[in-house]
């Protein structure tokens, strides 16, 4: 008798199975985060509310009038501004020839938010828009110092404090709202401090504490110089088992992102100084050696010394006391790499090199640290138990310090700050600025050369006016455009400048030479800034007397 066989039917159970477990997979790794989420937020409840408070006011100060103070003070502000404007609608590093002066990531930032925001096209200036630029900065900043608090070990409410110090300040709201690549890089700093702070010690940490030192780098090549005291917090927090590869990985992803811009100018050709062309090393020698100094804080009448007093007069107790509280902070484990990135700085004013007009600001995260830090150290904390007791007068006396230090500064800070920070909530400063640009742009129509401060430059530029203007130290110091100008000053028509000092009207001959022979068409805030007409050679006085003058 035969046995029939019969045909083998897949009634696809075999994968149905795989699919239910491949779901149930699914699921579980969709309820492991779900409970990991939870847990996070149950443990970290009260930060997020103090935090987004603290965020809230940080925001309205820092938003409401962001344009308006400071004014137009600085003219870095409008340089970086113009280079970002290159790097998104001309898809190159700088609107002249990009001379090494500073690495670009900074102004590369600056061109993928205005890109991404469409900033450009809807501010009402182009400084305006990078100062958007600058907020968002701000804001993530402020994150990242409470977070770096909390992992020095500071309890809220100080972790808090040392955000509100950053951030309110008249002299911190001042240099945080302009558009300096030194905001950006104290970003990136920040968030390097905090991976070199992290409870897990991971060589992950590591590789990001590396990468983003890397990108302060890139955003201001001397914040280098706080190297040292990142390193030294990223072994204080070291666990043996792993340090050999903590370090390696640190020094490694550093040096290999911030080797990238060396052999940017190898590619380029422009790493030795050479004839008809920049260099790298020779950016370099020019600041380090060439770049003309500004004296030591200890000289009197020193640029340095001006700089101090102008830093003191916008604000005195932020960086005054934050200096002094970073002295005893050497002392305390957890505050001695804050302490050292302060005072790093204050020492490098002593020396007689050049100082920047934003130098202040890589200052003010360790300085509200290192007040907060100490208040944190003072404040007796709650008992635990028996075995850690403090003795009652020990604990009344810190408890009378910190109340008495707490009470002294708000009484003070009330007094000076309040007003300061009304000023900065409705004063207009930036407003002659801005009409100089509207009227030149709605008054003068092309075909005529124009030199301007870079903070109306890339205004110039968005509204289509051709010839393209000319930043005014472009005029003197590019032969790119003393090449264009085979007639020097003769061959501008208007400047639109404020007040120049007699040093730089000294290191720019044809600008000086123009200024003399023109004459104001129009001025803004009491003269602060005016648009000028040159007066060509065979023209008379009054302008307007002969044809074509």
């Amino acid at each position: 008798m035969t046995t029939a066989t019969l045909p083998v039917v897949d009634t696809g159970t075999g994968a149905d199975l795989d699919g239910i477990r491949h779901g149930r997979r699914l699921g579980n790794v969709a309820a492991g985060a779900r409970t990991r989420v939870t847990a996070w937020l149950l443990v970290h409840w009260q930060s997020i509310i103090l935090l987004t408070v603290i965020l809230v006011v940080c925001g309205l100060v820092h938003g409401i009038n962001r344009d308006g103070w400071p004014g137009r003070v600085n003219d870095d502000e409008g340089t970086y501004t113009a280079q970002a404007y290159a790097m998104e609608y001309w898809g190159q590093i700088a609107h002249y020839t990009y001379w090494y002066d500073h690495p670009f990531g900074g102004w590369l930032l600056i061109a993928i938010y205005t890109t991404f925001t469409n900033a450009f096209e809807r501010a009402p200036t182009a400084v305006t828009a990078a100062r958007e630029c600058m907020f968002v900065v701000h804001l993530f900043s402020c994150a990242l110092l409470y977070l770096l608090a909390r992992r020095l070990g500071l309890r809220r409410v100080f972790a808090g404090v040392s955000v509100l110090l950053f951030s309110l300040a008249p002299l911190a709201v001042w240099y945080q709202r302009m558009v300096f690549l030194d905001n950006i890089a104290v970003m990136w700093m920040l968030a390097a401090l905090v991976c070199a702070a992290s409870p897990r010690r991971s060589v992950g940490s590591a590789i990001w504490t590396g990468v983003f030192m890397a990108f302060s780098f890139w955003s201001k090549e001397t914040i280098l110089v706080l190297l040292p005291a990142v390193y030294l917090l990223l072994r204080q927090n070291r666990d043996p088992r792993n340090w050999r590869f903590v370090r390696r990985s640190f020094l490694g992803f550093l040096t290999g992102i911030c080797g990238i811009y060396l052999l940017y100018a190898v590619t380029k050709n422009e790493l030795f100084e050479g004839s008809g062309h920049v260099s790298l090393i020779g950016a370099i020698k020019w600041q380090l050696f060439d770049r003309q100094a500004s004296g030591s804080l200890l000289q009197a009448g020193s640029s340095t010394r001006s700089m101090a007093n102008l830093w003191l007069q916008i604000d005195p107790y932020l960086l005054g006391s934050g200096v002094v509280a970073a002295l005893p902070a050497l002392f305390f484990g957890r505050l001695r790499a804050v302490a050292i990135l302060l005072l790093i700085q204050v020492g490098f004013m002593f020396r007689n090199g050049y100082m920047p007009y934003a130098y202040v600001t890589a200052m003010l995260p360790f300085a509200a640290l290192c007040v907060a830090g100490m208040l944190d150290v003072t404040l007796p904390r709650p008992l635990v138990d028996r075995a850690h007791r403090v003795p009652i007068a020990r604990t009344a006396l810190r408890l009378v310090a910190v109340g008495t230090v707490a009470t002294t500064g708000l009484l003070a800070l009330s007094g000076d700050w309040a007003p300061k920070l009304g000023t900065a909530l409705t004063a207009d400063d930036s407003k002659p600025s801005r009409d100089a640009a509207r009227w030149y742009i709605e008054n003068i129509p092309n075909g005529h050369t124009v030199v301007t401060d870079d903070n109306i430059w890339t205004d110039l530029e968005l509204a289509g006016k051709k010839p393209e203007p000319i930043w005014f130290y472009k005029l003197d110091l590019d032969p790119a455009v003393r090449g264009k100008m085979k007639n020097g000053w003769q061959d501008v028509d208007y400047i639109i400048l404020g007040q120049l000092t007699p040093t730089i009207l000294n290191d720019l001959p044809l600008v000086a030479e123009g200024l003399r022979h023109s004459v104001v068409v129009k001025s803004f805030g009491n003269g602060q800034i005016a648009i000028r007409k040159v007066i060509k050679q065979g023209c008379p006085a009054d302008i307007n007397a002969t044809p074509g003058c």
